[in-house]
């Protein structure tokens, strides 16, 4: 669990760092090119009194700045043009001594736009690349809408009942999609998914916090285990205020496997309890995955928690159905 203004930061110091790598490839070059060639230094030398003159020139008269900067251009054309001529005389590249980006599109300053700047997307990718190197974040990278395999699932149909298991992970799947694409932060409504193992469940929650991710949202994504540990140490010790602190104020909040970790008197359900409310009460949205069903649910965590995870108008309650597909699916497939 990070936070993501903290990811951004960081990922804004690397910026930093990468144009100062950038400033010392460009006098690097320089140095090269000239040490090769005098003509190469000499151009350099003259093209930098041009610029420097006529800004003077020009501020100078300001009535004739556009005259000056029409003839500081075409003399710039000539000695661009006798620089790109003597580096390929002596073997380098005629771009050789271009400012140097790693990023073509915002020059690595992150940004892009004018007037109004928004995030490049080599930013927007180093903060995703960032968090996903972060603890309950792992692995979202591979798990996503674009790696689901619906033929992974049997399309035998159900026993006493119409359709199969495929065609209803379809459904499971647009639905998680679509919830995850319409996503914003504090509309408060989010997904209870039940059923046994090997259902889906885990997986479509991952797609979802992704998506989510991807958009630009914060997103804690937690077992039930490991959250009910991190409450602990918290009640007990004070410790851990930053992650608790981010379970409850992130946009979108990921509890999978609810109903395996183990009961504590007095503090799982009052824990959990504390999470939920402050949530709800928040208008901040959960996705809980669970092997509990809805009677369950009750009668492990009791009336105010079960009422909060199944309430219709805050969440979609969904039952997974069929058989485990780590059993249905064969070694080679």
């Amino acid at each position: 669990m990070i936070n993501r203004e903290n990811v951004m930061r960081e990922a804004l110091s690397d910026l930093e760092a990468q144009r100062a790598r950038n400033m010392d490839e460009e006098q690097r070059r320089k140095d090269e090119a000239c040490e090769k060639s005098s003509d190469i230094a000499e151009l350099l030398q003259k093209r930098q009194q041009l610029f420097f003159g006529g800004m003077r020139r020009a501020f100078a008269a300001p009535a004739q700045a556009r005259e000056i900067s029409d003839s500081m251009r075409r003399e710039m054309e000539g000695i661009n043009a006798g620089l790109r001529k003597a580096l390929r005389g002596c073997g380098l590249p005629e771009d050789y001594l271009q400012p140097v980006y790693r990023c073509s599109i915002c020059k690595d300053t992150g940004y892009v736009g004018e007037p109004v700047h928004e995030p490049c997307i080599c930013l927007k990718r180093a903060v995703l690349n960032k968090l996903y190197e972060n603890e309950g974040l792992q692995g979202l990278e591979n798990e996503n809408f674009e790696m689901f395999n619906e033929n992974l699932f049997p399309d035998t149909p159900f026993e006493n009942m119409k359709g199969n298991q495929r065609a209803f992970i379809r459904r499971c799947r647009k639905f998680c999609e679509d919830y995850a694409d319409s996503f914003e932060a504090n509309a408060g409504k989010g997904i209870f998914m039940f059923g046994a193992s090997g259902l889906g469940k885990t997986f479509l929650m991952n797609c979802v916090a992704q998506r989510v991710l991807e958009r630009g949202y914060s997103v804690v994504v937690i077992s039930a285990y490991k959250l009910m540990e991190t409450m602990r140490k918290y009640q007990f010790s004070g410790e851990g205020v930053e992650q608790v602190q981010d379970m409850l104020t992130c946009d979108l909040l990921a509890i999978d496997d609810l109903g395996s970790e183990p009961m504590f008197r007095e503090v799982t359900t009052s824990a959990l309890y504390h999470i939920v409310s402050e949530r709800c009460n928040a208008n901040r949205s959960m996705i809980v995955t669970s092997n509990c069903d809805t009677e369950q649910l009750y009668e492990k965590y009791g009336d105010r928690i079960g009422a909060r995870l199944t309430n219709p108008s805050r969440m979609s309650v969904i039952q997974f159905m069929g058989v485990d597909v780590r059993r249905f699916t064969r070694p080679n497939e």
